[in-house]
C-alpha cells in the first residue's frame, strides 16, 4: 500500500503564500482517538422531509419555488435584481413565489422553529408550500446554520453577487439558458491539480478516477446522457488548458479536485485579501485560480461546477473541527499539524463569507449556473472508506449523476446529502450504544476508531452546500423533452395560486410571531411569512443605488384583513451544557434534559432547543413517541426502521427512549 495512505487523514488545504499543502503527510488516523461529539442540534434539524414524496424532485409546478432573502435595503436590492428569474418561475409553476424575510445570524434552534412553524405553516395546504429555496445575501445576513438545516427537507441554494449588477446578470443568465434551445447532450469534465501531495493522489485514485470510470459506463449503456467523460490535463505552466476546455459554451459538468487557498503561516494582511483569496484553487506553484481570473472570461458557461477544495464554497462563522483540532494542537502527539490547520481556521468575530471565486462565477453572464462546494475544510473522508481506505466515490458521483442527467441543481445536492443523513445516523447509533452500556455498567463497546471515523465522515460531507438557483439545472434536450410533458399537464390540471398578503415576522426568541388569515367568508387571500407581492417590482437598480423596499401591490394592501388579537408570546429558554473540551462521553453527548428558566417544562415538551409552543397530553405527537419507544424496547426491529415507520428522526427516538428510562426508574424509586 502506498505510504501516504498510511497517515489516513489527507486535507484539501494550501497556504496561500507558501502554495504548498498544509498537511503534507497528512495526520495518523490516530488523532481521532477521543474526537467531541458534534453538539446537540435543534430536534430534527438533520432528518429528511419532502413533503411531495409520491411526485417527481424536479416537479416545479409540484415542488414550488420560493425565496428567502434578509430584512432591509439589501435584501429589497437584491430581490429587484433578479426580477426576471422570479417571474420565470412563477409563470414554470403557475403561482407566485413566496419571498420569506429573515432577521440576520438565526442559530439551529430558531432555524428550526422557522422552518417548522413558517415554511411548514399548517395552515398552507401542503401542496403550495415551496421545496425550492433561494437564500440571497451572504453568510452574516442568512446564516450559514439555517442553509444546513432547510438542506435537510428542501433544495436549498444561496446566492451572494458582490453587486447589484451580479444578481441582475445571474437571473437573466438562467433565464435566458433554460429559453434557448437546449443542447444534444451534456458533457463531464474532470480536473486535478496533479501538484503530488498525498491529498490529490488520494483523491485521485479515490474520488476522479472511479467516477470518471462510472460515468463513461453509464453513457456507454445508454444510461446516462452525456458525452464520454473528458480529463482536462493539467499543467505547471498555468490553467490555459482548462479555460480552453472549460470556455466551451456547450452544457457541462465540471469535477476538480485541488487544494484551495487558506490562511498565510503570517496570517492575512486584511479582511479584503482573506474575502478575495481564501478559497480560490491552488494551482501548484502558479498563481492560484482566482476570482480576478474569471470575473470575465467565458468558464463554464451555462454549466455546473462540482469543487473538492477547501473553503471553495465560502468560510463558515466556526468550523465544525475547531474543538478537535483544539483538543490535539495542546494534548495530542499531532500537535504541530494541528497547530498548522488551526492557523488556517475562521478566528471568534470574523465575518463569514461566500468565497469570491464562485461569486465571481455566478455574477458572469459566461458563467456557470450553479456551483457546489465546500464551507469548511474539505477532507477525503467524503469519498473514502477510513476502514481500508476503499473508494466511496459513488456517493459523489450520485450527484454527478444527477446533474449530468438533466435534474436540478437541488436534487444533485441533495443525493449527496442522503449519504450524510446516513453517516449522521450512525454516528448517533454508536453515541448511544455507548449509553446503554454505560446504563448497565457495562463496558464502552464502541470502537473509538470507527467512532472517529464516522465523525470525520459526517463533518466532512455536512460541508458541502449550493451556490446559485436550486431550480437551476444543465439545459439539455432529451432531460427538457422528458420533463416538458410532464410539467405541461401539471400546469394545466393546477388552478392559479391566489397572490399573498405581507405579514411581517421575526423569530428571534425576545419577539413573537404574528400570522394574520383571513376571515372565512372574506375572499381567499393567502398569508405567508414574509410574502411580497413582487409584481409590479421596480426596474432593477443600478450597483450605485438601492432601491426602497418592494410596494405591497394596491389591490392587496386595500383588502379587508382581520385583526385578531395577537397571542400570548411563547417564551421557553433552554439551558445548553457547554461544548466538552476533553474526550467525548456518553453524558457529553447526550446532555441531561433541558431546564427551563420560565415555569416548569411544558408536558411533551420537544427536546434540543426546538421548543415553540406547550404540547398537551391529546396531541398525537405523544403516542407516536411511546409507540416508537415501546418498539425500541421490544427489539424486534432495527433503530432505523423504526424512525423510518413512524417517521421520526432516529436522535429523537433515542433522547425519548432515555427520558422513559429515567422516568421508569424514579417510579421505581431509584
Amino acid at each position: 500500500m502506498d505510504t501516504r495512505e498510511k497517515s489516513g487523514l489527507e486535507l484539501l488545504l494550501c497556504d496561500a503564500e507558501a502554495r504548498t499543502p498544509v498537511l503534507a503527510g497528512g495526520m495518523p488516523e490516530s488523532s481521532l482517538m477521543g474526537v467531541p461529539a458534534p453538539e446537540r442540534g435543534a430536534r430534527g434539524q438533520d432528518s429528511m422531509h419532502l413533503e411531495a414524496l409520491d411526485r417527481d424532485p424536479n416537479d416545479l409546478p409540484a415542488q414550488r419555488w420560493a425565496v428567502i432573502v434578509p430584512e432591509g435595503e439589501a435584501g429589497d436590492a437584491a430581490l429587484a435584481a433578479i426580477r426576471a428569474l422570479y417571474e420565470h418561475r412563477r409563470d414554470q409553476q403557475g403561482a407566485e413565489p413566496f419571498v420569506y424575510r429573515l432577521p440576520d445570524g438565526m442559530d439551529s434552534a430558531a432555524a428550526m422553529r422557522w422552518k417548522n412553524e413558517v415554511l411548514r405553516d399548517e395552515d398552507v395546504p401542503a401542496d403550495e408550500r415551496p421545496r425550492y429555496l433561494l437564500i440571497l445575501g451572504d453568510i452574516d445576513r442568512v446564516s450559514l446554520e439555517l442553509q444546513h438545516v432547510l438542506a435537510n427537507g428542501s433544495f436549498v441554494g444561496r446566492l451572494h453577487c458582490p453587486n447589484i449588477k451580479g444578481y441582475r446578470n445571474y437571473a437573466e443568465k438562467v433565464v435566458a439558458r433554460e429559453r434557448a434551445t437546449p443542447a444534444p447532450r451534456a458533457r463531464a469534465l474532470y480536473y486535478t491539480v496533479q501538484d503530488g501531495s498525498g491529498a490529490i493522489g488520494t483523491g485521485y485514485r479515490h474520488l476522479v478516477e472511479p467516477s470518471m470510470r462510472m460515468t463513461a459506463d453509464l453513457a456507454s449503456r445508454g444510461k446516462l446522457g452525456v458525452d464520454p467523460p473528458t480529463e482536462i490535463p493539467h499543467s505547471e505552466w498555468g490553467p490555459e488548458e482548462l479555460f480552453a476546455v472549460a470556455g466551451v459554451d456547450t452544457p457541462s459538468l465540471l469535477v476538480s479536485l485541488s487544494h484551495g487557498l487558506g490562511a498565510p503561516r503570517r496570517g492575512w494582511r486584511s479582511p479584503d485579501q482573506q474575502r478575495a483569496l481564501q478559497g480560490a484553487l491552488s494551482l501548484g506553484s502558479e498563481e492560484p485560480l482566482s476570482a480576478d481570473m474569471v470575473r470575465e472570461s467565458p468558464f463554464l458557461p451555462g454549466g455546473i461546477w462540482m469543487c473538492i477544495a477547501c473553503y471553495g464554497a465560502g468560510t463558515p462563522p466556526s468550523s465544525a473541527f475547531y474543538p478537535w483540532l483544539t483538543q490535539l494542537a495542546e494534548h495530542g502527539a499531532t500537535q504541530e499539524q494541528a497547530a498548522a490547520v488551526l492557523r488556517a481556521l475562521p478566528r471568534p468575530g470574523e465575518r463569514p463569507f461566500v468565497a469570491a471565486l464562485p461569486q465571481a462565477l455566478l455574477a458572469n453572464p459566461a458563467g456557470p449556473l450553479a456551483v457546489i462546494g465546500h464551507m469548511d475544510l474539505a477532507w477525503t473522508f467524503g469519498f473514502t472508506d477510513p476502514d481500508g481506505k476503499k473508494s466511496r466515490a459513488s456517493r459523489m458521483h450520485a450527484a454527478q449523476r444527477a446533474l449530468a442527467g438533466g435534474s436540478r441543481a437541488g436534487v444533485g445536492l441533495d443525493a449527496l446529502m442522503h449519504a450524510y443523513r446516513e453517516i449522521n445516523d450512525e454516528l448517533m447509533a454508536r453515541y448511544q450504544t455507548q449509553r446503554d452500556a454505560l446504563a448497565r455498567g457495562q463496558p464502552d463497546p464502541v470502537d473509538p476508531r470507527l467512532l472517529g471515523d464516522a465523525w470525520m465522515q459526517r463533518n466532512d460531507l455536512r460541508g458541502y452546500v449550493l451556490l446559485g438557483d436550486p431550480a437551476a439545472r444543465l439545459p439539455v434536450a432529451e432531460q427538457a423533452r422528458a420533463r416538458g410533458t410532464a410539467e405541461a399537464a401539471e400546469l394545466q390540471d393546477r388552478p392559479r395560486t391566489p397572490k399573498a398578503a405581507t405579514i411581517s415576522l421575526r423569530t428571534d426568541e425576545a419577539s413573537t410571531e404574528v400570522v394574520t388569515r383571513p376571515a372565512a367568508s372574506e375572499s381567499p387571500v393567502v398569508a405567508a411569512v414574509v410574502v411580497e407581492p413582487v409584481p409590479p417590482l421596480p426596474a432593477a437598480p443600478t450597483p450605485e443605488l438601492l432601491p426602497p423596499p418592494i410596494p405591497v401591490a394596491p389591490s392587496l394592501a386595500e383588502a379587508p384583513r382581520p385583526n385578531p388579537p395577537p397571542p400570548a408570546p411563547i417564551e421557553v429558554r433552554m439551558s445548553t451544557p457547554p461544548s466538552p473540551s476533553g474526550p467525548p462521553t456518553p453524558e457529553s453527548f447526550y446532555p441531561a434534559p433541558p431546564t427551563y428558566a420560565a415555569g416548569p417544562p411544558p408536558q411533551g415538551a420537544a427536546p434540543l432547543g426546538a421548543v415553540v409552543r406547550p404540547r398537551t397530553l391529546d396531541n398525537p405527537e405523544i403516542g407516536l413517541r411511546e409507540r416508537a419507544v415501546l418498539a425500541m424496547l421490544r427489539g424486534d426491529e432495527a433503530p432505523r426502521g423504526i424512525a423510518m415507520r413512524f417517521g421520526l428522526p432516529l436522535e429523537e427516538i433515542f433522547y425519548w427512549l432515555d427520558v422513559y428510562r429515567e422516568a421508569g426508574r424514579r417510579a421505581l424509586g431509584g
